[in-house]
């Protein structure tokens, strides 16, 4: 390990210096929900303006019920639901993308080359330090309540999240970032940056724009409670919420004026499955048109007359983080045994054993749907001999039990996992029957979600710890690789090395993408060098979807961000 696990006032006094350092974060992946377990019993907001529908027994039944594809619109399914659609505090990714139904950014991506292209802001400026941006925003964009949107309404949003009274999950990536957002006059805005960051308008420029004359009386500390994003929401999106249906649906209809041309389907509804059987019988009988399902589960949907499954690249990367704060342990501080760990590992087996082939060996840190993405120049293929090579060669020998031992001491560690989750309890299991074939005794502490994302973000409390990391759009990857990450990012393990950070800081100064493939190439080497986790697997995103659907692109950042909705329409059966 070139770089040493510095003393803790060090660690400190690197935070300081690092610590206004702009950097997106990347999501955890949760696992995905259980197909066996169902949803909780429904239970019935408000009907939502500006068009009311008054929830009864019959509501629920309609969600389902077949009818003319062209009259209900396009059903999606899944099996969890949003927790808000309010931009100000969605937090998680179905939250994140349910809410683009509703609300426009300044910008959005183009689906295929994750470019910044306008949206609410029909052009901007960047200043030449790249600290200042200039928007002007579109003639004659309207909220759905038909009231006009203005610049005041994006100071507005800004500076709510900017709040810290708000407790908008996003404050800390904005306040990192943003140094000021000024009004210079009703059609535009000035942002200006920190420091230059290439980031900022893919990762930040797309944040859903709120209502002033909606929420301006509500006090910041009260927006939280607010039932804005639950049972109401007035957005400028292509689609606008009509009811909200706790456990069963979410139901939209087009926004006839959206300013880039009224959507092709009348209506959207996001349908909350118990099973993945349901999802079948749906798919089968046309009441859902399309999903996204989990790839270790997709293996269990058979092949369905007229529906189609799509498997992408997708963003997220599956990991082992291994503890390196000497504070807590220094088994992982000799990077021969690290390097053993990931040797070791079959991880074409646990492609096929759990994902059935729907998944991608980890080769690089980048993940396979990102712009970035490449040949990585440090790869570990399997090879178990060089393993026990490596640990023998560090000091650990067999002992009469056939684990290894180094001065008294057993190679043994916990491997911190979600239990509850079929397919992590799975990789979990196949982990510790591998390493176990090295020597190393693996003890399973397999527990639920909310207590291993506690552990994990909050005390850092494992030996190692198999997680899911969802990568952000942009490629930059300082939550989880800068030490700026130790305390409030997804650096679980106290990954230190001064020179990754520079480079991350490198890499976003710049809008040059070659220049910045370039860095996150050199960043990648470093990292895999020194493995401070060990890289598994990207999962695929799979989509089902029925063959009367017509997305006129379909990719991992289309699913994610819902990019071009608006031209998604259902064939009719001539």
């Amino acid at each position: 390990m070139r770089r040493r696990l510095w003393i803790v006032s060090i660690v400190l006094a690197c935070t300081v210096v690092l610590g206004c350092r702009a950097r997106p974060t990347p999501q955890l992946a949760s696992p995905p929900a259980n197909t066996s377990v169902p949803v909780s019993t429904p239970t019935t907001v408000a009907p939502v303006a500006p068009a009311p529908v008054v929830p009864d027994a019959t509501a629920t039944a309609s969600a389902a019920a077949p009818g003319s594809v062209s009259g209900r619109g396009i059903v999606e399914a899944g099996l969890e639901e949003p927790r808000t659609l309010n931009p100000l505090f969605v937090a998680d990714p179905l939250s994140d993308t349910l809410s683009r139904l509703v609300f426009d950014g300044l910008v959005t991506l183009d689906p295929q080359t994750a470019e910044p292209v306008p949206a609410l802001a029909e052009s901007w400026e960047v200043s030449r330090d790249g600290t200042t941006y200039t928007f002007r925003l579109r003639e004659g964009v309207r909220w759905h309540d038909g009231q006009p949107l203005t610049a005041n309404d994006v100071v507005f949003t800004y500076q709510r999240m900017l709040d810290p009274e708000v407790r908008s999950p996003r404050y800390s990536r904005l306040a990192e970032r943003i140094k000021a957002v000024e009004l210079v006059d009703s059609r535009t805005v000035r942002i200006t940056l920190i420091r230059p960051d290439a980031s900022f308008l893919p990762v930040l420029g797309t944040i859903g724009i709120v209502p002033e004359h909606v929420l301006g009386t509500v006090l910041p500390q009260q927006l939280v409670t607010d039932p804005f994003g639950l049972s109401s929401a007035v957005g400028t999106g292509p689609f606008i919420l009509t009811q909200w249906l706790r456990g069963v649906s979410l139901t939209f209809r087009a926004n006839p004026d959206y300013y880039r041309g009224a959507p092709q389907v009348p209506q959207y509804t996001y349908r909350i499955v118990s099973t993945l059987e349901e999802l079948e019988r749906g798919l089968r009988d046309g009441t859902i048109d399309w999903a996204v399902i989990d790839a270790a589960q997709a293996g269990r949907l058979p092949t369905i007359d007229g529906v189609t499954i799509d498997r992408l690249p997708g963003y997220e990367l599956l990991v082992v983080a291994l503890q390196l704060d000497p504070a807590k342990s220094k088994l992982f501080a000799d990077e021969r045994v690290r390097r053993a760990l990931l040797l070791g590992t079959d991880r074409a087996a646990l492609v096929e054993t759990v994902w059935g082939g729907r998944a991608r060996i980890a080769e690089g840190l980048q993940p396979p749907a990102s712009w970035a993405a490449g040949e990585p120049a440090i790869r570990y293929p399997y090879d178990p001999a060089e393993a026990q090579r490596l640990l023998s060669e560090a000091g650990w020998v067999p002992g009469d039990d056939g684990v290894r031992t180094r001065e008294g001491q057993r190679l043994h560690f916990r491997l911190l996992a979600t239990g509850t989750d079929p397919s992590r309890r799975a990789v979990a299991e196949l982990l510790q029957q591998q390493w176990r074939a090295l020597g190393i005794d693996v003890e399973l502490e397999l527990r639920s979600w909310a207590e291993v994302r506690r552990r994990a973000t909050q005390e850092r409390d494992f030996d190692a710890l198999l997680i899911g990391i969802l990568w952000d759009v942009d490629p930059d990857q300082s939550a989880v690789w800068s030490s700026d990450s130790f305390f409030d990012g997804l650096n679980f393990g106290h990954y230190l090395d001064p020179e990754v950070d520079q480079k991350l800081v490198e890499a976003v100064a710049t809008t040059d993408r070659q220049q910045r493939t370039a860095l996150y190439r050199e960043i990648e080497q470093r990292v895999l060098s020194d493995l401070p986790m060990l890289p598994l697997v990207y999962p695929d995103l799979i989509v089902v979807r029925s063959e009367r659907l017509e997305i006129p692109v379909l990719d991992a950042l289309v699913v994610r961000t819902r990019t071009g909705i608006e031209q998604w329409r259902l064939r009719t059966e001539s």
